[in-house]
């Protein structure tokens, strides 16, 4: 391929390719003497620029070496946040350990209510500046001329960064990143409700935990000891979650009555039986009992202070601190019959209630100083959600109590019949259930038989109080069984 100059161009290119003498153009030796001048002229035209580069390196090298030499560490070179730019290397070594005291006083890890402060010294932080100093030194000073005259103008136009050689004690880090992990790291919290006064179910969130990412937080303060600074972020690892969630408990709070009864206290004038339920009811009243677990009545009743009142004890009416609770711990019996749950512990009284048929009644009993002739009631939560107990004394006369849950499918029925009445043998009640699950009887059987005694007359000298005929749930007594009609007053 034939070479064509500039000055040619493709005039000269066409004019070429024609076999006839030129006008203007001369002969072929005169064409061919031309040639050898252009490239004559443009070898001594490289030439040139090579000199001039080679000159203007020469002298930037002169340049450096004359700024290098005395002037101590190039212009914008900086160690950390110190610029030691024009300092001796004393100078900078002083201006670096100087700044690295007044920053690394205390390390601070984390921001906000996270924030925890660290004295350096527990961390075991040591600077060395004498090697960041050397290498600062070393800029514009170092390698081959190209490089040293990169590294020169690279400082003076746009600054060069010099990374601080720090270091720490890994075990003592890991201490206090140990003991900073347990303020930081947080369990997750299950969903749960609460009850207000007023029996209102309301769902508290389900949270999430954290937990601190120490290896993470290591490589962290590896890097702020590096760039000369004393705040180090704290890195979270994956957060734990929650074994309950919101959604769960959303849909299985306890809001739908599942089991209920009522009973009447008014055939009892003594105010003290009325506080005496009203602290007993209070004390379950709102008790939460997850799937699975046994409710105690005693456990909840037990340590309360209570007043006198008619009880059923010793084998008859008397007078005895915490009268009224039976009459609390039965109308829960059978709350928790009708809402189908299994029954752990139940024991009859002595004798027929005015308040309650035989065989729905569940008498408790705290026992003696030694522990002796305990008697609770306990049922236990065999459906698959928590159930909410609710107990309370309301103006007109009733305790109420009820179960609220999930629904179960299940629809019980309880009966009780009177099998005989012997003044010798007493009167013998036989108890029924019935319960029935999305329209299938799975059980109708008697679930307990007891003979009660009649009561015997009350003490003479004990105090007495106006006693009206049972009202119990729709229930009499037309044989006056229990005697109190004839108690006098």
């Amino acid at each position: 391929m034939k070479e064509i100059s500039k000055e040619g161009g493709p005039r000269a290119a066409r004019r070429s390719g024609r076999d006839r003498p030129q006008a203007n153009g001369g002969s072929p030796r005169s064409r061919k003497s031309r040639s050898r001048k252009s490239r004559n002229y443009a070898r001594r035209r490289g030439l040139a620029v090579v000199a001039v580069v080679a000159g203007v390196l020469l002298l930037g090298f002169a340049a450096v070496d004359l700024a290098s030499g005395d002037g101590g560490i190039q212009r914008g070179v900086r160690i950390g946040d110190v610029n030691v730019g024009g300092m001796s290397k004393d100078e900078a070594r002083a201006a670096v350990e100087r700044n690295a005291s007044e920053t690394f006083q205390e390390i601070s890890f984390g921001e906000g209510p996270d924030a925890v402060s660290v004295g350096a010294d527990r961390l075991g932080v040591e600077v060395n500046a004498d090697a960041a100093v050397e290498e600062a030194y070393s800029i514009g000073r170092s390698g081959g001329p190209f490089q040293r005259i990169s590294d020169f103008f690279g400082s003076y136009l746009g600054g060069t960064q010099v990374d601080l050689k720090a270091g720490y004690d890994e075990r003592a880090a890991n201490e206090t990143l140990g003991g900073i992990a347990e303020g930081f790291n947080r369990e997750p919290k299950d969903a749960t409700f609460t009850v207000t006064d007023g029996g209102k179910v309301e769902v508290q969130e389900a949270k999430d935990g954290r937990v601190l990412d120490e290896k993470a937080t290591l490589a962290n303060l590896e890097g702020a000891l590096q760039n000369m600074s004393g705040r180090v972020p704290l890195a979270e690892g994956t957060a734990p979650k929650p074994e309950i969630t919101t959604a769960e408990i959303q849909k299985s709070k306890p809001e739908e009555v599942i089991g209920e009864y009522q009973t009447d206290f008014r055939w009892d004038s003594n105010p003290n039986r009325k506080e005496n339920m009203k602290l007993a009811a209070g004390a379950v009243d709102n008790t939460v009992v997850k799937p699975g677990e046994v409710f105690s009545f005693n456990e909840l009743a037990a340590q309360l202070d209570y007043k006198e009142a008619k009880t059923f004890s010793n084998g008859g009416v008397g007078i005895d601190n915490g009268g009224g609770l039976c009459q609390v711990s039965s109308t829960l019996y059978m709350a928790a019959q009708y809402a189908g749950l299994d029954i752990e512990e139940r024991h009859p009284h002595y004798a027929v209630l005015p308040y309650i048929k035989p065989g729905f009644d569940a008498t408790v009993w705290f026992g003696d100083e030694y522990g002796y002739g305990v008697q609770d009631m306990k049922f236990r939560n065999s459906t698959e959600a928590p159930i909410l107990i609710r107990e309370w004394v309301d103006g007109e006369g009733f305790l109420n109590a009820q179960i609220l849950g999930q629904p179960t499918g299940k629809k019980v029925e309880m009966t009780t019949e009177k099998i005989f009445e012997d003044t010798t043998r007493g009167i013998r009640w036989d108890t029924y259930k019935k319960v029935t699950e999305n329209g299938e009887v799975i059980y109708d059987d008697m679930i307990h038989t007891y003979t009660y005694s009649y009561n015997p007359p009350p003490p003479e000298d004990g105090p007495h109080y106006d006693t009206s005929a049972p009202r119990v749930a729709g229930w009499n007594d037309p044989g006056n069984t229990t005697g109190w009609a004839e108690v006098p007053e």
